[in-house]
Formats: C-alpha cells, structure tokens, sequence
C-alpha cells in the first residue's frame, strides 16, 4: 500500500497534470473560440480555418507516438517537461501570428508540445495513481481538458477577446503554462525506474493491431476525436453565423458544453467500473447522436440549445477517457503502454483531428455549417455500433463474470 507520504504526492502530481492538460485544452479550444475575428481578418476561407486545426493535429500524432515510445525508454521527465514548456513558448506565439500561414506554422510546432503531453501525462498518472485510483484519476487528467479548457475557457476567452481583443488571450494562456511547467520542474519525480524501462523496438507497437479489440480501437478513438474537433471548430461559427447568437451567448452555450462534459468524463468511467465499458460507451454514444440531432433541427431558443448541447457534451465527453485511455491501457501490458497510447492516439489524430476538420471545412463551403456538424453525428454512431465488438476491460466486471464461469 502506498505511504502518506506516496498519496500526498500523488493528490499534488495531479493538481498539476490537471493544471497543465487544462492548459493544452485552452490553447486546442481557444482557436475555435476566435475563429469569428481571425476568419475575416485573415481572409480565410472555412477550409483554412479546418486546417488551422488539421496542422496542430498531424503533429500531435506524431509527437504523441514517438514521445511515449521514448518515454517508455528514457524516463517520463525527460520527455514530459521539454514539451510542455515549449507547448508554453508556442501557444503565446499565437498572439503573434499576422495571416493564415503564420498561424498554420505556430500551430504545427503547438502540436508537437501538446501531442507529448497526452500520451507521457497519461503514462504518468497511471503510473503514480495507487490501483484503487488509477481509474478515476486517468479519467480525472482527461475531463482537465474539458473543465478548463472548454467550460472555463469559453467563458475566459470571450471574455479576453471582448477586453483586450484575441492577440492577447494566448500570451496570457501561454504564461499561465509556463508557470505549471515550472511548478512540474520543481516537483515532478521519475516515476520510471531505469531497470523497468523497456527496450522494445518501436516497430513492435504495429503488433498490437493483430489484436482486434485495439484495431477497433483505433477506429472508434478516430470518431470520437473527429466529434471533438468538427465540435470545436464549427459549433461557434454554427452558433453566430447560422443561428445568428451573439458572441457571449454563443461562449455560453458552448463553457455549458464543457461544465456538463467534465462531469460527463468523471462519472461516467465510474459507472463503467461497475458495470461496464461497452454497455456504458455503446448508450452515452447513441444519446450525444440523438442530442445532436436535435441540436441541428429543432430551431431551440437559448435556453434549448444550452441544455441539448450540454447532455450530447456529457455523453460525448464522457467518452473520451474510455474510449482512448483506459480501455487501451486495460487491453496491452504494462511495458507498452505509453508505446500503446501514443499509436492509438497517433492514429486517431491523423484521421480525427487532421483529416476530419478539412473535411468538416470542404462540407461547410459546399453545404453550409451545419453540414460540417451533421458528420460529428455519424462518428458518434460509429462508436456506439464498434463497442459492441471490443471484448470487456473493465477489472470489475471481468472478475464478477470470471467467478460466475467458475461457479
């Protein structure tokens, strides 16, 4: 059992994992956010502003692999806090950008910061959470993202763009990362020992395919991935230029998205502890479907727009720490996970984040906005019918129906 002393650090490495993943998700949402001012000030067309997002993407797909397979050789630190402070410099150099391809450059260097983040701070949370926890705090470090990044950011960031105008939001997110990293430098321990570290060949990640369950995986983590980003990039120009709300009022809509996805993302892991991953990943899919359904043809006041968007967010949200984190860190050995969460992730990026939102763009120029948001309901449908083909993960429920055989 772990020491007083392993919990206290264990509560105070996750006050700033959370800190710093937060962080990541204000500077991945904040694009979104100020889409409205930087589309006409850029002269963009929708297709740019996918790939303002498609270009952070492909680079955290690579730097989201190879990080965790060098992790998995070297060391967590070594890896982890290098990326998070140049995701630092990089997400203040945003203010700074003056066109498309000035922005679409910044981003890309973003993405390999960020992309590090992910597969290494997952790594590290399991690593240092105590069995009983590891769960609930995987799940924890993930709704990090959403809580601050979407649900108090939407709030910050509409709020900054109003004050001091969108060149200032990033320098300001960029110095609040800058002060977690420093607190990670000061605090943060190895939690790999050297002897430990694995020395596969990275080429043997590939061999996890073979396995159908992470095949499937990599499948639904692209869906749920690309019903993130098409959310993030078109909801707030659906919302303003299409249902013709203001700015705030849009930011409202989407920080209830957040609020209600956070908790979407706590508790719905622990539900899946007790009763499942499939049954619980197969329902909250089929209820965000729904919720979006509705959100694109009931022509919902404020309030309703608020409210069906906040119950899709829950379910949608929810699925993320289940979909690309716990179930894939259930399924391989522990001598592969962080190789394991860099490839889905890697996958899941390449067509998700990258291909999706230009894709997500091309339909909005051809077919209006709301055809860009229509595709987030179709991903969420994939996931809802693949889980049905992933053998079951979850400790709890392996061991009751393992029991029940032996009986």
């Amino acid at each position: 059992m772990k020491s007083s002393r392993s919990a206290s650090y264990e509560a105070l490495i996750m006050v700033l994992l959370v800190l710093f993943w937060g962080c990541v998700g204000l500077n991945r949402f904040g694009i979104g956010m100020i889409f409205p001012k930087i589309v006409p000030e850029f002269h963009m067309q929708l297709w740019q502003a996918g790939l303002l997002i498609s270009g952070t993407s492909i680079t955290w797909a690579f730097s989201s692999w190879i990080g965790g397979w060098l992790s998995d050789r070297y060391g967590r630190r070594p890896i982890l806090l290098p990326a998070a402070a140049f995701s630092a410099v990089m997400t203040a150099a945003m203010g700074l950008t003056w066109s498309f391809l000035s922005m679409f450059i910044v981003r890309d260097l973003l993405g390999v910061g960020d992309g590090v983040g992910w597969s290494v701070g997952e790594a590290v949370v399991n690593e240092e959470s105590a069995p009983e926890r590891r769960g609930f705090n995987q799940a924890l470090f993930t709704a990090g993202y959403t809580l601050i990044g979407v649900g108090v950011g939407a709030l910050i960031i509409t709020s900054l763009m109003i004050h001091v105008g969108w060149r200032w939001v990033f320098p300001i997110i960029g110095a609040v990362t800058a002060l977690v990293t420093i607190a990670l430098i000061l605090v943060m321990r190895e939690p790999t020992p050297s002897k430990a570290r694995a020395k596969r060949d990275w080429r043997q990640a590939m061999g996890l395919l073979r396995d159908p369950s992470m095949a499937y995986l990599v499948i639904m983590g692209s869906a749920i991935l690309a019903w993130l980003q098409l959310s993030v990039g078109f909801n707030v120009l659906y919302l303003t230029k299409v249902r013709h709300f203001t700015l705030p009022e849009a930011g409202s809509v989407m920080a209830v998205w957040g609020f209600a996805g956070t908790a979407g993302q706590i508790l719905l892991p622990l539900l899946s502890d007790r009763i499942g991953r499939k049954p619980v990943v197969c329902g909250s899919a089929a209820v965000c479907a729904v919720g979006l359904i509705v959100y694109l043809t009931g022509g919902l006041d404020l309030a309703g727009m608020r409210l069906v968007l906040g119950i899709s967010g829950f379910c949608g949200w929810g699925l993320l720490p289940l979909v690309i984190a716990t179930c894939v860190s259930e399924i391989v050995d522990d001598d592969e996970r962080g190789a394991a969460l860099g490839m889905t992730n890697f996958f899941g990026v390449v067509v998700g984040t990258t291909i999706m939102p230009v894709v997500g763009g091309v339909v909005a120029d051809h077919f209006g906005l709301a055809g860009a948001l229509w595709l987030v309901v179709g991903c969420q449908a994939i996931v809802a019918v693949l889980i049905l083909a992933i053998r079951e993960t979850a400790p709890r429920v392996v061991a009751r129906r393992g029991l029940h055989v032996a009986a």
